[in-house]
């Protein structure tokens, strides 16, 4: 089993806190944060995957709330 950061290397940045800090997340991160959603939702809670998945939905909810709102 790869670590986390193994996981991250080589794709797109995506954090949750990057709308805290003020910076704007980009549609390719949007996109890649959407795709490493699917690879780990099965995720046990408490486990790495199930917290990096809490973080990522966090950010994903963040960005459609401000690119697509309905």
């Amino acid at each position: 089993m790869s670590s986390e950061k193994e996981q991250v290397q080589g794709s797109p940045s995506y954090k949750a806190d990057d709308y805290k800090l003020g910076i704007e997340p980009s549609k390719v991160q949007y996109k890649a944060a959407l795709k490493r959603i699917e690879s780990i939702f099965d995720s046990g809670p408490g486990t790495l995957e199930g917290k990096e998945l809490e973080k990522l939905i966090s950010f994903v909810e963040a960005y459609e709330d401000k690119h697509y709102r309905i």
